[in-house]
């Protein structure tokens, strides 16, 4: 591989770096860093898969019909071009901390996860899993709220802070023009989980009313679709709906098939 100079023009360079300057050579640093760790992955991942050889694999046929992650992981190609779309370094930065950092967290410490069992499965195919095949949601579920949860650690982060803004307002363009009927893909399960997505973070930043109208689009989405059954909400999906429905007292919502779709 070709080496790759990129060089920072200094006005003076008697006068040291400006404040500006290190910036961008800290970013540049950055970039180059997780792109290398990115092509390490990479080529352990092939080497490793040349050296297991093929081996038959059994299954009833309940199991034949494979998830989008478990499709991922199974393909003879790299697993990562699987993805909606070629993330950026930085992006698969993010993606590695959500599944390697918030998964185990949320498991912990969400009241979806109050009982019995092992549940990382659960959370990674049917949640994480619907993300793999919807560029909108994996900007809304995954790589927003990851930027979210770096923040409480390192607030005011300039990286970090641009990537929030610029996945949410990606989110809310998407999931407003969908809305406004122009669209022309109907309203499924996955419209469903865009929305949940924007709600929740919300909820991470404390703005509790914007919530709250989020869920009453929520709840409309889910009405104009004909419900729960008929959109084929199952699973964790529908148990996050029930979950924030109840816990912001939207119920009595649900039998209102006039209430308006209102994304902020």
């Amino acid at each position: 591989m070709a080496l790759r100079l990129t060089f920072v023009n200094l006005g003076n360079p008697t006068d040291g770096p400006s404040s500006e300057t290190r910036k961008l050579a800290y970013s540049h640093a950055f970039r180059q860093a997780h792109a290398q760790r990115r092509r390490e992955h990479v080529k352990k991942y092939q080497s490793e898969r040349q050296r297991v050889p093929a081996q038959p694999i059994w299954i009833r046929p309940s199991q034949a019909v494979p998830s989008p992650v478990s499709q991922a992981l199974s393909s003879t190609r790299d697993p990562f071009s699987c993805l909606p779309r070629p993330l950026s370094s930085i992006e698969y930065f993010l993606l590695h901390h959500y599944v390697h950092v918030i998964v185990p967290f949320t498991l912990g410490h969400c009241d979806l996860f109050d009982h019995a069992g092992d549940h990382k499965p659960q959370l990674l195919r049917e949640w994480l899993g619907l993300a793999i095949r919807d560029d909108t949601l994996m900007v809304a579920a995954v790589l927003l709220s990851t930027c979210r949860h770096i923040l409480r650690s390192q607030p005011g982060n300039p990286v970090f802070v641009q990537l929030a803004l610029q996945y949410k307002q990606v989110s809310l363009q998407t999931l407003r023009r969908e809305m406004s009927g122009d669209a022309a893909t109907p309203v499924s399960s996955v419209t469903v989980a865009r929305a949940l997505a924007l709600a929740l973070d919300e909820i991470a930043i404390r703005e509790h009313a914007v919530a709250r109208r989020h869920l009453k689009g929520v709840i409309a989405i889910v009405n104009s679709g004909g419900g729960t059954t008929e959109l084929g909400l199952a699973g964790l999906l529908e148990r996050m709906y029930r979950k924030l429905v109840e816990a912001f007292g939207l119920e009595d919502l649900e039998t209102d098939h006039h209430l308006v779709m209102e994304i902020c």
